[in-house]
């Protein structure tokens, strides 16, 4: 059983993993065993939220390297 949603789960991809993308994410959801991730990332709003958190992280990641 997981301890964090599925929505959960896939913020802190998107903010502290190496996912690069949306489908490394859902790739990842489903190796951990979440189950209905297609329907939780579906909206507009949850899609623009993880990517958002991906470009935050690569633009933190090139500034540190810089």
């Amino acid at each position: 059983m997981n301890d964090k949603s599925t929505l959960e789960r896939a913020l802190e991809l998107a903010r502290q993993s190496s996912c690069r993308n949306l489908e490394e994410i859902r790739r990842t959801l489903k190796t951990e065993g979440y189950h209905g991730i297609e329907q939780h990332l579906a909206g507009s709003s949850i899609k623009k939220q993880l990517n958002a958190a991906i470009a935050d992280r690569f633009r933190a990641n090139e500034a540190a390297e810089s």
